[in-house]
């Protein structure tokens, strides 16, 4: 009777009956089926898991503890992690974060599984690279549909991270040139400070502003009004979109995707000049909609990124 409770609990009452009428697992054909691993140190949690995902057409691997997750991967690398967070010795934040920081392991996909559901919860696990977020007791079928989503990024996810390794920074100089005129005249600033920074190219942009001894907002402010983009000097956590770029791309290029109610695929972004980044945002969108786009300082993105402000000279 305490698992019965338990389960329920877990579960919700809405899905009681659904799971009930599920009486035989989804089948995907000669395809191989993407594999789960869940990780998380209460039994019944995996058992519920593992009960549930077959049906959906998964195969399924479980783990007890970060630990015994690390060791599991290193046999088999699975292709996304249903992850708890609060567990004894390495912790869920302590496991993306060490997937996240190792190559072979930087692109599986994470989804954290969790009773924590506060807005700073949400937004640390953004930081550490996780591609969504369910809060228990959850629905089955939310979660599927989670999964999917996720599953069905990763080769998108693939082909960006390719494409931004094999080809060479793209810019239009001209429209560089006329922007940093606009920025001198926007700053005033006289012509032995002008030479200073003459020969930074598009790609190191917010290098002027340790050259000028300014603040790198300003040099973001003047970006946004030279391109007549709106700027921002904060974002909010909740606004943070998950799952639609890798964590790996994001902190790269500086750029997220984040939640606007008027208009699709908005991003918020540093370099705007970066065509790579606009051609890459477009693709991974998969839409015709127009991208919209909005510019902050490095110094805003890099703590929701969970890096440190990166120095000027290696700011994009």
């Amino acid at each position: 009777m305490a698992i019965a409770r338990q389960h329920d609990e877990l579960v919700g009452p809405a899905n009681r009956q659904s799971l009930v009428d599920m009486t035989e697992p989804t089948t995907t054909g000669e395809t191989a089926k993407p594999l789960i691993l869940c990780v998380d140190d209460e039994p019944t949690v995996l058992r519920v898991l593992k009960a549930w995902l077959p049906y959906f057409g998964y195969d399924v691997l479980t783990a007890e503890s970060g630990e015994q997750a690390m060791e599991t991967i290193k046999q088999t690398k699975p292709d996304c992690l249903l992850l708890d967070i609060v567990m004894p010795g390495m912790n869920g934040y302590d496991l993306c974060a060490h997937l996240q920081g190792q190559e072979e392991t930087a692109n599986i996909p994470v989804i954290f599984l969790s009773g924590l559901g506060s807005e700073p919860d949400k937004a640390r696990a953004f930081a550490l690279g996780a591609v969504d977020y369910v809060v228990k007791p959850f629905d089955h079928h939310t979660l599927h549909d989670k999964l999917q989503a996720c599953l069905q990024t990763i080769p998108r996810w693939q082909a960006l991270q390719q494409r931004a390794a094999l080809r060479p920074q793209r810019s239009k100089l001209e429209d560089f040139w006329h922007f940093r005129d606009f920025l001198f005249m926007h700053l005033r600033l006289p012509p032995e400070k002008q030479e200073l920074v003459v020969t930074v190219p598009p790609a190191k942009v917010y290098t002027m502003a340790s050259l000028l001894g300014i603040d790198e907002r300003q040099i973001a402010q003047a970006l946004a009004a030279f391109l007549k983009l709106p700027y921002r000097d904060k974002i909010n956590p909740e606004e943070i979109q998950l799952g639609v770029l890798p964590a790996v791309y994001c902190r790269h290029h500086l750029v997220i995707a984040i939640h606007e109610s008027s208009v699709m695929n908005a991003f918020v972004l540093t370099n705007p000049f970066d065509l790579n980044i606009l051609d890459s945002l477009q693709r991974v969108t998969r839409s015709d909609q127009p991208l919209c786009l909005y510019v902050a300082a490095p110094t805003t993105l890099a703590p929701l990124l969970g890096t440190p402000k990166l120095p000027a000279d290696q700011s994009h």
